[in-house]
């Protein structure tokens, strides 16, 4: 899907006025176009920055019949307020109480 598409689906309406993608989150490192389209904006790390799982299967760098899978781990500290996207959704998922997420006295897993 090239930008032209990307922005006339989240710019898409219904035919009450309401947009069809109700809410858009944008969690990144760097700003982007996007950003004018957001309704919440989180910071994320860069890659130097944080722990990752890459599983190179759907990247594929190694033989074609190899599987392999790298580790990320963080060789610089944050410089600014950021936290990884995954943790912070792991967080959100513990303030909203989603299953899994949470022990059975309530603090977060």
């Amino acid at each position: 899907m090239n930008t032209k598409g990307v922005m006339e689906m989240i710019t898409a309406k219904k035919d009450n006025g309401e947009y069809v993608i109700p809410k858009i989150l944008y969690a990144d490192a760097y700003s982007s176009e996007m950003v004018a389209y957001a309704d919440l904006i989180l910071p994320d790390t860069t890659y130097l920055e944080r722990f990752d799982c890459i599983s190179l299967l759907d990247r594929p760098i190694s033989k074609a019949d190899t599987a392999a899978d790298a580790i990320r781990w963080p060789v610089i500290a944050p410089d600014h307020d950021v936290r990884g996207f995954q943790s912070m959704l792991l967080d959100l998922g513990a303030r909203l109480g989603l299953p899994g997420m949470i022990n059975e006295d309530g603090t977060a897993r």
